[in-house]
């Protein structure tokens, strides 16, 4: 059941290409969980995307010149190690990189931030219920 905030500024990236950034993401995360290939597993994988005017973020106090990225995952605690964690960020930090054209060096790379939620098992409702990992793991495979 993971849950992606990704926040950009409006027009760094023209619809195709956003639509392009949410299905990669959407697809690096479950195949970092295992779960690529479950239909159960993407129908629970919600993704928001939030754009706002390049003038509403700053840096320092000051309005920044080149868009900025922030992706907020939310998954259960311990679905990921840190060697995932850390493959997902460069997975995503790379596709950015690339939708925008941009060169890949590390100037670049810093105005990407990818930030784990982790929630504890029992902490995470939905559809008017509590969902345990153990449940949810049953569930996708049946």
């Amino acid at each position: 059941m993971p849950l992606i905030d990704i926040t950009l500024p409006e027009q760094a990236l023209s619809p195709e290409k956003a639509q392009q950034l949410v299905e990669f993401t959407t697809d690096a995360l479950l195949t970092l969980e295992g779960m690529e290939k479950n239909p159960k597993a993407r129908m629970l994988t919600w993704v928001y995307l939030h754009t706002h005017p390049q003038t509403d973020y700053y840096i320092g106090g000051k309005h920044s010149a080149k868009p900025h990225y922030k992706f907020d995952v939310t998954i259960f605690a311990n679905t990921l190690n840190d060697e995932r964690k850390a493959l997902l960020t460069k997975q995503i930090t790379e596709q950015v990189l690339t939708l925008e054209g941009t060169d890949h060096n590390l100037l670049n790379a810093a105005r990407v931030w990818v930030l784990f939620h982790e929630v504890a098992d029992g902490n995470w409702g939905g559809a008017g219920q509590i969902y345990r990992i153990n449940d949810l793991m049953k569930m996708m495979q049946s």
